[in-house]
């Protein structure tokens, strides 16, 4: 192994060399004859650099840094970090020059055969130096869970918040959030003004994970955002953080023309408990619940309506022990699982002695303790 990675080092080494004698040599390419000898050159190492990058590869199946899947939020581009060609797709897009998009490449390779020399903390530290924003990014994940209790640790995935690249930003804020950095809360709110519209979501989700209640009235500010994905991830992020102070601006959302935004908008109203809000969700409910029945029935509830819940628990417990179709069962247990998984725990285990199979598996699944119920 070791020699391995010593070979592949001097390989690395002796290459830049050359490259750097050709260019002292050649000048750059020439504009009038695409098919000079620097070009020439560039292709022998092309090929030169796709047979290291092959052996990187088998080099590093026995040491990479492992990433978990912690998160229920949706991940941005970068999420699986681990080969070299990503990063030569990623930086070859960022310039249409030869000789620079071939120096990032043999850069990225470098720190790669360097760093795995390292045990896994100094390898993420060493990445947040690369060339590289997938490498930037990796080293940000590596050094997560040791930011738990390093403060060095966290102060550097901290400042790769000022990261250039977006994605290195998006992780950054996502594994503060990761580690409940609570004392990261001020640098997140000043991430709500990035100029990149994905980076300010996960900061607007990021605080609400947090529970960051001084951010409230920022946080309601994105509920008149001309982008749907934000006015969701603001919607959400006001019942997390219980900012009572945007009831009004969250039952304007229930009319808003985006589904996910109603959705997250009619939920956050029973999180900060606006009881004034249910006049609104009841009529809601009478009139054209849609996709959020079962979310307005919960909701409901928790501001003090106890009728649709009792109506709907009545309904759906009768389907499931009593329907002939046993898809209509099957799908009463779910909803029933969904808004009143306590309530329904007899139900449940009732079916699990049914006669049908489907149906007492459905109950066993639904008897679980670790079923996520939003």
């Amino acid at each position: 192994m070791a020699k391995q990675t010593v070979s592949l080092a001097f390989a690395v080494t002796a290459m830049i060399f050359a490259i750097f004698s050709i260019l002292l040599s050649v000048g750059g390419p020439s504009e009038t004859t695409p098919g000079s000898e620097l070009n020439f050159d560039l292709q022998q190492f092309e090929g030169k650099l796709a047979r290291l990058e092959a052996q990187l590869e088998r080099v590093e199946k026995t040491s990479a840094i492992p990433f978990e899947d912690d998160s229920d939020v949706e991940k941005p581009g970068p999420v699986a970090l681990d080969t070299e060609e990503e990063i030569v797709e990623e930086e070859g897009a960022e310039t249409d020059d030869p000789e620079n998009s071939l120096a990032i490449r043999i850069s990225g390779l470098q720190t790669r055969i360097e760093a795995l020399e390292s045990d896994p903390i100094q390898r993420g530290f060493r990445y947040l130096d690369s060339d590289s924003a997938k490498l930037r990014a990796e080293g940000v994940k590596a050094l997560e869970e040791l930011a738990r209790s390093d403060p060095q640790a966290l102060a550097a995935i901290q400042d790769m918040m000022n990261d250039p690249s977006e994605d290195v930003r998006w992780w950054s804020i996502d594994s503060l959030a990761d580690i409940d950095s609570k004392e990261s809360i001020p640098l997140l709110m000043n991430m709500l003004d990035d100029s990149s519209a994905k980076v300010r979501r996960e900061a607007i989700n990021s605080l609400g994970r947090l529970g960051a209640s001084d951010a409230g009235p920022q946080l309601a500010g994105f509920l008149d955002s001309e982008d749907p994905e934000t006015r969701a991830y603001a919607a959400d992020a006001i019942g997390k953080v219980k900012f009572a102070g945007a009831s009004e601006a969250l039952v304007a959302s229930l009319d808003d023309k985006n589904g996910r935004v109603r959705s997250e908008a009619i939920w956050s109203l029973a999180e900060i408990g606006a009881k004034n809000a249910a006049p609104a969700l009841r009529k809601i409910y009478n009139e054209d619940p849609g996709d959020n029945r079962y979310t307005l029935v919960r909701s409901l509830k928790m501001l003090g309506d106890n009728e649709p819940f009792n109506a709907e628990f009545k309904r759906l417990s009768a389907q499931a022990i009593e329907s002939e179709d046993q898809n209509k069962r099957t799908e009463a247990i779910r909803s029933l699982t969904y808004f009143a998984k306590a309530e329904a725990k007899s139900v449940f285990q009732q079916l699990t002695k049914d006669p049908n199979k489907r149906v007492r598996d459905y109950a066993s699944w639904a008897l679980r303790d670790d079923r996520r119920r939003r």
